[in-house]
């Protein structure tokens, strides 16, 4: 497992009498740097093990579990098997210590517990423990360096004559074309035995008798009639009293520069004849990194002649790299060592006028006969207007983000009050017409809100930054309330819509429930729109406990070969004709084909004119752990509601009233943060943005009171326009356990708060009926 930080060490102590836990915890907790997670039962300390954890202190006597058991789980999971865990116990026989140890502690105190033992143990397991992660990490990450690169070394060992190898990188047995068996252990030199006798390859094989570093460049064996050339760069690191420990020789393959430096004659004059006809920037610079050609065309885009820049040092060049990672560096570090090639280096001109041009440009490295470093010779082009095409497509797509972010914000918050108030009105003693308008008016609004998520669903698929949200969910009770909507649609459209499940047994599933329920809403809704004699079939299959197979098919006016590519684009319709007809956004299929295959699904269709169409979405949600039953009322909870706009202040109110919660109403973060410190409550709801203090800091400051204290945070809940599931992350990161989103119905709310509290007995049906929205 991995530490929470890098001056702050978690320890987790599991103790069932509260007067030991408190002493342990107080005990610890005064040390600095140690950050205390107290726990009274086993399972409570098994899931907290499951997060960053340096160290675990389990007592053996546990209502619930023994410590041993709890232990031997820790080692089979995992993410806690080398966790280091102190056992303690009343218990002193060896036979308890024995199966302690057994099981995998890695200490173990008798009770009663000595303050400055316990710490001084801790201390000494969090220090080893540490350092043992910090060198599996760092041979990690060497390991994986060196596979990403696709370096060819081989390490040697120095110190033994024939300087027999160590290690050798997967790059360099590909290249040789054997196993690590047939070469560790060999010496070093034997590696280029089949290549041909040359100087070069006299001179590595005596500086590898020495242990000495350099560069050497020699034939390899030919292949298929055709030389090629391998440079071998070797260097030796030192054991501190400079003899060299071991040799590391890295190779790299020159055949192409070689050719290159052997046909360097006869392309040196074509390149000044091109560079004259063609008006092309071409230039060389030397081993020095001095300007030995430069092109007229170059010249006169910098603004002189060829004369006043050769000789130059590119370093006194007025151009600067551009790219976003090494912006304003000088462009003299692209040739520095170990001289790799350019490739479309983007640059920024800098000319004696005061304007900027912007460069792009490309250059290779070539080597004498000796295989030494000779200089570097390339092209560059004027992209100024390219440039600044880009940018400003650029400014234009972050506008456009930005304008949808607030569009969400700005409609989400109105439709809030639309939805919240006409349920509010619903509840109300009214004519059942009344009510049925206010139904209308709450799906209208509830159906605004879908399209508005399509559209910020559309803009993330366009840039290319969908998160989903993963968390348990029923896709039955997703389907029926996607669906309950549609059937008086369809009945109204005389068109019977069915919806089949065939499920081997009830059990939740791991997914994003929104993208679920966007992809099925679009699929019945298209299936719907489009049909107007006969039928809909929706088949949601769950016999798979990995997967769940989704199957929609009506009997509509269906789609051509070309008409079918069409409609997967966004905000496409097969035609202008179908647009004016059955109108919508031209969203539906497109945003179920792009959600599909970002949930890591299948999506497949089929569609015959006049005949109808079928789609089929496979998606990977496997089966869920059972979940802890849900709270089934909120009577006698205390809960305090901040947001700063009224309407939704009254919203909160009567729903959360009518599931019998005790409220308490705040208008923005500091009075939240105030009625906090003066009572407790059992659960928070905290708008996000709120004027004088946003409910992310109001949530900080109440985990940080928390954290003092030593007390259980109070649950948690961001009530909030901005709810994209990269946003959702975000706010649970900084302390919340879940997020409504506006607008919100009261069922809506009420399943999520039933998740944050503890069980409740039920009293009657009708508290359960009025607490699912029924």
């Amino acid at each position: 497992m991995g530490s929470s930080g890098l001056s702050q060490m978690r320890l987790v102590v599991v103790e069932d009498q509260p007067v030991i836990l408190n002493m342990l915890t107080l005990a610890l907790s005064a040390v600095p740097g140690y950050q205390v997670v107290p726990c009274e039962t086993a399972q409570a300390g098994l899931a907290a093990c499951r997060e960053p954890t340096d160290l675990a202190i389990f007592d053996n006597h546990l209502p619930d579990m023994a410590g041993i058991d709890a232990l031997r789980l820790l080692r089979a999971d995992p993410r806690t098997q080398h966790l280091p865990v102190i056992m303690i116990t009343a218990d002193a026989d060896r036979q308890t210590r024995m199966a302690a140890v057994g099981a995998g502690a890695n200490d173990f105190l008798e009770k009663p517990v000595q303050v400055d033992e316990l710490r001084l143990r801790v201390r000494n397991l969090v220090a080893l423990h540490r350092a043992q992660r910090d060198a599996t990490e760092r041979q990690a990450l060497l390991q994986t360096l060196i596979a990403a690169s696709g370096s060819s070394l081989a390490v040697a060992d120095a110190r033994v004559p024939d300087a027999p190898i160590l290690y050798a990188s997967d790059s360099l047995l590909a290249r040789a074309g054997v196993g690590a068996d047939q070469v560790l252990g060999r010496a070093l030199r034997q590696l280029w035995a089949e290549c041909p006798a040359s100087p070069g390859r006299e001179a590595l094989e005596q500086a590898i008798a020495a242990g000495q570093p350099g560069r050497f460049v020699m034939a390899t064996k030919p292949a298929q009639g055709a030389a090629g050339w391998a440079e071998i760069v070797l260097s030796a690191v030192s054991d501190g009293c400079e003899v060299a420990r071991y040799l590391v020789a890295a190779v790299n393959d020159v055949t192409d520069l070689v050719l290159t430096r052997q046909a360097h004659a006869q392309l040196s004059s074509r390149l000044g004849d091109i560079a004259k006809i063609s008006g092309a920037w071409f230039f060389e610079v030397n081993a020095q990194l001095r300007l030995s050609y430069v092109s007229d065309a170059m010249a006169r885009a910098m603004k002189g002649s060829p004369a006043e820049f050769t000789g130059l040092n590119v370093a006194r060049l007025p151009v600067y790299l551009a790219d976003t990672e090494r912006a304003g560096a000088q462009v003299s570090v692209l040739f520095a060592p170990p001289h790799l090639p350019v490739h479309h280096q983007l640059l920024s001109l800098h000319l004696p006028d005061g304007s900027q041009r912007a460069a792009q440009i490309s250059a290779m490295p070539f080597h004498d006969e000796q295989g030494r470093f000779a200089g570097y010779r390339g092209h560059a082009g004027d992209v100024s207007e390219i440039t600044r095409a880009r940018d400003q497509a650029a400014r234009a797509n972050r506008a456009k983000s930005v304008f949808l972010a607030t569009m969400s914000h700005e409609m989400r918050t109105p439709l809030t009050a639309i939805i919240g108030l006409s349920e509010m009105a619903a509840d109300l003693a009214a004519p059942m017409a009344f009510k049925a308008h206010l139904e209308e008016i709450r799906t209208a609004a509830m159906a605004l809100s879908g399209v508005l998520s399509d559209v910020l669903d559309v803009a993330a698929m366009e840039r290319g930054t969908l998160v989903l949200n993963a968390a348990p969910f029923d896709p039955r009770a997703e389907a029926e309330r996607i669906l309950n909507p549609l059937r008086d649609k369809a009945r109204a459209a005389g068109v019977a819509l069915s919806l089949d499940i065939i499920a081997a047994a009830p059990a939740p599933r791991l997914g994003d429930a929104a993208r679920f329920a966007t992809i099925l809403r679009a699929l019945a809704s298209n299936a719907v729109k489009f049909t107007s004699v006969g039928e809909v079939r929706i088949d949601l299959d769950l016999s798979d406990p990995n997967a769940v197979r989704l199957c929609v098919t009506d009997t509509g006016i269906g789609m051509s070969a070309e008409e079918q590519t069409q409609v997967l684009e966004p905000f496409v319709q097969a035609d202008d004709g179908i647009a004016r007809r059955y109108g919508g956004t031209g969203l539906g299929l497109s945003m179920a084909t792009w959600l599909t295959r970002a949930m890591g699904g299948q999506f497949s269709l089929r569609s015959d004119p006049g005949i109808g169409t079928q789609v089929q979405v496979t998606l990977p949600l496997p089966v869920a752990m059972p979940q802890v039953p849900a709270s089934q009322g909120l009577d006698g909870c205390r809960v305090l509601v901040a947001d700063d706009n009224r309407t939704n202040r009254r919203i909160l109110q009567s729903m959360l009233s009518k599931l019998g919660a005790q409220i308490t109403l705040c208008e923005d973060g500091p009075e939240a943060l105030e009625e906090w410190r003066n009572r407790p409550f059992d659960l928070v709801l905290l708008d996000i943005n709120m004027p004088s203090m946003a409910g992310t800091d109001v949530i900080a400051a109440i985990r940080r009171g928390e954290a003092a204290r030593g007390a259980c945070p109070v649950p948690a809940v961001a009530v909030t326009a901005n709810a994209r599931p990269e946003q959702v992350l975000h706010y649970r990161k900084l302390g919340f356990d879940d997020c409504v989103s506006k607008p919100f119905t009261s069922a809506a709310l009420a399943s999520v708060l039933a998740r944050h509290l503890p069980p409740r007995p039920t009293t009657t049906p009708a508290m359960t009926a009025q607490f699912t929205g029924n």
